[in-house]
């Protein structure tokens, strides 16, 4: 049947099984046939399939990301559920009765493309995970028309330039992974000032981003979280010897002026008994001398 050695035959019979096993049983007819290997195909009832508009996108994606073909987006990426696109997760949208992607998972896998903007077509992503690969370019501001985005995780690739300040409109985020990256300039204040809402955000090893804890100051000045860190403490340690200092001061000084003021006290009491003791012994005298004057002369021989 199949014409030569080496040669593949393809059977094509549709068969009925009842339960999970499939018995095959194959008869030589002629000499010693031998058979390297058998493929069985399973038909599925035709299911829902996955919105166009998002079975697009995701071709774009593969193409701008070079996606290695043992991953094998080909065909439906949600249909059959048994089988989906490796590293994509679906949902049945209720509307519309079609599968939508929330979420793709395509970490540490060694692409080397960039991100496309066609991305922000899949609407309904709450999770994307493409870190420790070698993406690279800029970040697309097109990533905030993904409202249902809430982990997006792009660490550990080549992203450069600067972080869209559009990412801020993404209020759903919760993890933000931008790390080891060389990306540059200001962290967006929209961003930055969620870091207090139990978000996620990491933005560490970016040699050029500044503007939060952590990172360098915007505008030059070359210091490290860790440096700045250490100039706020000696300053404080600085201030607490100055108002110590101050303190000890000026209780000294109050010491001194009291014991002045004490002694200033002692020494007018002292100048004042001198005075009168000065005065009765003058009194004295006197009152002895007209004494004397009164008696008349005494004369000594």
């Amino acid at each position: 049947m199949s014409g030569d050695r080496y040669t593949a035959l393809v059977l094509n019979k549709t068969v009925s099984v009842d339960g999970r096993t499939l018995t095959i049983t194959l008869t030589p007819k002629q000499g010693r046939a031998m058979i390297s290997a058998i493929e069985i195909f399973e038909v599925i009832m035709a299911e829902s399939k996955t919105s166009p508009e998002e079975v697009s996108a995701l071709q774009t994606l593969k193409k701008a990301l070079g996606l290695p073909p043992r991953l094998g987006w080909n065909g439906d990426p949600c249909v059959p559920q048994q089988h989906p696109w490796s590293g994509v997760d679906c949902q049945l949208d209720q509307n519309s009765s079609k599968w939508v992607i929330d979420g793709i998972g395509l970490d540490n896998q060694g692409l080397k493309g960039f991100l496309p903007n066609d991305i922000s077509r899949l609407r309904n992503l709450q999770t994307l995970n493409l870190s420790t690969n070698g993406i690279y370019g800029e970040i697309p501001s097109s990533l905030s028309n993904l409202t249902s985005l809430q982990v997006l995780d792009l660490s550990y690739n080549f992203f450069n330039g600067a972080i869209p300040e559009s990412l801020g409109q993404l209020t759903s985020l919760q993890i933000l992974n931008l790390n080891g990256n060389g990306l540059s300039g200001s962290v967006p204040a929209s961003l930055g000032g969620r870091l207090l809402h139990r978000a996620s955000f990491n933005f560490t090893d970016n040699r050029g981003l500044c503007g939060i804890p952590g990172l360098a100051r915007c505008g030059g000045d070359g210091l490290s979280g860790g440096d700045r860190a250490g100039i706020g403490l000696g300053v404080s340690l600085m201030v607490v010897a100055f108002v110590s200092g101050s303190v000890c001061w000026w209780k000294r000084r109050n010491n001194i002026l009291r014991a002045q003021q004490i002694a200033g006290r002692s020494s007018a009491y002292a100048k004042a008994r001198t005075h009168y003791s000065r005065d009765i012994q003058m009194t004295r005298h006197h009152h002895h001398t007209h004494t004397a004057h009164e008696n008349g002369p005494i004369l000594l021989s």
